[in-house]
């Protein structure tokens, strides 16, 4: 993890909030209905499409700590790095429940390709969040 610590954080910032954006681009695609990515198994119904629009703004929510870490905003600094933290473990558990089912069965249980990259992508934003938030130094009093 040395290489985490040269980079700066501002960039780490830029790339976490980068990442937020696309993440909620695509579940907002998902939750219209759209089926690439979905294996052939888009969101048809108003309650798949509600949670998945959900985790969508969740997405935007994340870029909005993110910058808000570098550039400031409503909330106190302790309180951005608290979220960023969350919003690290939620991703990172992603990844271990996720990739524990693939091991458990012995297979990808078709998610294939597209599993792996959802996976990865969610290990990217965990590894973002987790830098922001377990490395942002917070001022006291903030």
């Amino acid at each position: 993890m040395h290489f985490l610590r040269s980079i700066n954080l501002i960039r780490v910032a830029q790339a976490t909030t980068a990442w937020g954006v696309l993440f909620a681009i695509v579940h907002f695609y998902w939750a219209a209905g759209g089926a690439t990515g979905m294996n052939g198994d888009p969101a048809d119904t108003l309650a798949a499409q509600a949670y998945i629009a959900v985790v969508a703004v969740l997405g935007l929510a994340g870029a909005g700590v993110a910058y808000a870490l570098v550039h400031g905003g409503p909330l106190s600094r302790r309180t951005l790095t608290r979220v960023a933290r969350a919003g690290a473990v939620a991703l990172l558990l992603g990844v271990v429940v996720g990739s524990a089912s693939w091991l458990e069965q012995g297979s990808l249980e078709g998610d294939g390709a597209n599993g792996i990259a959802i996976t990865l992508y969610f290990l990217l934003g965990g590894v973002l969040f987790s830098r922001l938030g377990w490395h942002a130094r917070v001022r006291p009093g903030s």
